[in-house]
């Protein structure tokens, strides 16, 4: 089936940020720690936990202060090589869609306006209750941009997101780097 839109995800694809970092310094010996603050985080995400909540938890874990945690936050930047390949070769053919685990909010802080014209449909997991890979998100998307998940292709960082995505009947693509992800969007998109 032909492909009419392209779904981003944010954190680790158009967002790049120090969690990385953080959890390889803080948890890379701790593996069940960190998933008991990951299932917090997705709580906070979906606004069934409050966020500051989310911050003191990792105070307790890791003996950095609030201020620091928030920091990493912070550290989000715009991916500016793929926005640049978004905006370029697929906004002028295809339906974009920017679908996080995160706070709706969030958004504006990391991109530009003009970044955020590029999206057809922006959707974070706060305002709707659910987390990927809950295939309800992947499923919100498609209505939002007006297609079918079969005529989607998914971007994300994180196999279990896009197996979710996979089994709803979306192409995907797993971000490692900037240059295999266009790539592989290319290659997705050149199979239609």
């Amino acid at each position: 089936m032909k492909k009419d839109a392209i779904i981003f995800d944010l954190y680790g694809v158009l967002g790049l940020n120090g969690w990385q970092a953080f959890k390889a310094r803080h948890f890379s010996n701790r593996p069940e720690a960190w998933e008991r603050l990951r299932r917090l985080g997705q709580r906070a995400d979906a606004g069934l936990a409050a966020q500051h909540e989310f911050v003191q938890a990792l105070v307790r874990e890791t003996g950095e202060t609030a201020a620091s945690v928030r920091r990493e936050f912070e550290q989000t930047r715009a991916n500016e090589p793929l926005l640049q390949f978004i905006a370029e070769e697929l906004k002028p053919l295809y339906k974009i869609g920017l679908l996080s685990n995160t706070s709706h909010d969030v958004f504006q802080t990391i991109f530009s306006p003009g970044q955020l014209a590029l999206f057809d449909a922006m959707i974070g997991s706060f305002s709707v209750g659910i987390t990927k890979p809950d295939p309800r998100m992947f499923t919100t998307m498609c209505e939002q941009l007006g297609t079918a998940p079969e005529q989607c292709v998914m971007v994300d960082d994180m196999p279990h997101h896009l197996a979710a995505a996979a089994a709803l009947g979306m192409s995907t693509v797993q971000y490692t780097s900037v240059d295999q992800t266009i790539r592989d969007i290319r290659e997705v998109l050149a199979c239609d």
